[in-house]
């Protein structure tokens, strides 16, 4: 299980928080859905109002980190039917477009929702008018006036046909009595006949007499046009030549290529080159594809001890700096910095005794040896010390299942387990999780006892980032047994990013002033 950072929720690390604005958001609560083509990927976390030049209402919502946002994203407000609830649907976007990164705003304006009581209103407003009108026409048309009125409009349709039909009548025998105009016309049709023969047997003659005269000053230049044309044709050969030596050195290269010489004939030749090189490219795309899944997790806490430990006389204070580092959400990896002020211990250990020359031991009980020289020479000697203010390394490999994970490798430079369990509550503005260490099984950190460490750690979860921990160290030792409180941070690699941007933002106004 990894330890998600979340504001009272415990998956709201695997939600990426953005900000949309509206004109008019009405409807739209808190913990209202957030959708994306109409499946539910997060919430919405809150609404507030931004009075600015003109009134705008601000919503941060929730979005799975599976789904990315882009920099065309919008975002619609929508209803379930004509009296569901409604919801917020997002348009993810271009994904060829720049990725927008958590906490920034969509950029592209927002669309609000359509008020219903405008349309009712407008229906209403087109109802009136469509009475008005009947009104209108009723009071036009009806009663005895009316009725008159509408006979006169068939009997001027009535008198409009007839005098129609006295038109045509007309028009035809205007055409009877015009016949002889008619072939007037006809006439001067013939006369441009005639105007046509004498250009094609006078003008046109003269004309191609001039194109001939033309046609000769141009055979008079053209002999200075074919050099020119003469000196283009040598160059276009020499420019042939070079290109044919080129593709002679192209059909080496080819040849070269198909015999399977060099890289690139290798390439094109061999089946074995080929697959090396996909298995290559595949392996390269999915180490990218585990990196950019890859999350990881900073926590750094302390603990102050209650009453003073095993062989120190002040009230012990450790603290602990964890880089939590998940591959995917089944395992962790887990590197731990502790350290102490009441220090750790060393112990060391000399022996002496006799040997012949092949390293064979010997009694003392064969040897002429005082008891000095007994006490000197055949004794165990052990040395302790101790190291204030030091620190130690681990290294854990943890796995999840649920609400639990399980931990195993070193702790405090020793080896043990752990188990942690992320208590579940109704709610999702508290968080609890508590766990059950078990390290240094031999007791080689005690300076009087050889019993494990066991310890019991809880961690309250208050705000997003920020916890209380308290619980009881080495509670079953003899002399080192103590109960302890304290405060702790944890973030995630999303939250250095924003920090990261945020600064870079400063530095960039800082440099500008």
């Amino acid at each position: 299980m990894g330890f998600k950072i979340g504001s009272f929720r415990f998956d709201v690390g695997r939600y990426n928080f953005y900000k949309v604005y509206f004109t008019d958001v009405s409807g739209v609560t808190r913990k209202s859905e957030v959708r994306i083509a109409g499946v539910k990927v997060g919430w919405v976390e809150d609404v507030k109002l931004l009075e600015d030049k003109k009134v705008t209402a601000e919503a941060d919502i929730s979005v799975l980190k599976q789904f990315r946002l882009y920099n065309d994203a919008h975002a619609v407000v929508r209803q379930d039917g004509l009296l569901g609830t409604k919801f917020i649907e997002v348009v993810p976007g271009d994904p060829h477009l720049r990725r927008l990164e958590p906490g920034q705003a969509l950029s592209k304006p927002s669309v609000a929702p359509v008020n219903v009581d405008e349309i009712l209103q407008q229906v209403k407003d087109i109802a009136s008018n469509v009475e008005d009108v009947t009104t209108s026409f009723r009071s036009a048309v009806g009663g005895v006036k009316g009725e008159a009125q509408v006979r006169a409009i068939f009997t001027n349709l009535q008198e409009a046909t007839e005098k129609f039909a006295s038109f045509s009548d007309m028009l035809d025998r205007s055409l009877s009595r015009n016949e002889a105009n008619i072939d007037t016309l006809l006439q001067v049709g013939e006369n441009i006949k005639n105007l046509t023969d004498k250009l094609d047997r006078n003008v046109l003659p003269a004309f191609q007499d001039s194109i001939e005269k033309i046609s000769n000053v141009f055979d008079r230049d053209f002999g200075r046009v074919a050099n020119k044309v003469g000196e283009t044709a040598d160059a276009l050969s020499d420019a042939s030549l070079q290109a044919r030596d080129s593709l002679r050195h192209l059909g080496s290269v080819a040849e070269k290529i198909d015999e399977g010489k060099g890289v690139l004939g290798k390439l094109i030749n061999e089946d074995e080159t080929y697959r090396d090189l996909r298995v290559a490219v595949s392996g390269l795309k999915n180490y990218f594809a585990k990196i950019d899944s890859l999350q990881i997790v900073f926590d750094s806490h302390f603990e102050t001890m209650y009453r003073p430990g095993d062989s120190y006389r002040f009230e012990d204070s450790k603290g602990y700096f964890d880089i939590r580092i998940h591959p995917n959400d089944d395992y962790f990896y887990l590197v731990q910095f502790a350290t102490s002020q009441q220090g750790f211990i060393t112990r060391k250990e000399t022996r002496r005794y006799y040997t012949d020359n092949c390293g064979n031991f010997i009694s003392p009980e064969s040897l002429d040896l005082s008891d000095r020289d007994h006490l000197r020479f055949i004794y165990r000697k052990h040395k302790e010390k101790f190291h204030r203010n030091s620190f130690r390394l681990g290294f854990q490999f943890g796995k999840i299942f649920g609400p639990l994970a399980f931990r195993f490798g070193l702790f405090e430079g020793s080896a043990g387990a752990a188990v942690d369990f992320d208590i579940p509550f109704p709610t999702d503005k508290f968080r609890w999780v508590t766990t059950f260490e078990a390290f240094d099984m031999s007791g080689w950190n005690h300076a009087a006892d050889r019993r494990p460490h066991l310890k019991w750690i809880n961690r309250v979860f208050l705000f997003r980032n920020i916890y209380m921990s308290f619980g009881a160290d080495d509670f079953i030792s003899k002399h080192n047994a103590n109960a302890f409180a304290g405060i702790g941070i944890r973030f995630g690699d999303d939250d250095i990013k924003y920090f990261a941007s945020a600064l870079g933002s400063t530095g960039g106004l800082s440099g500008v002033y």
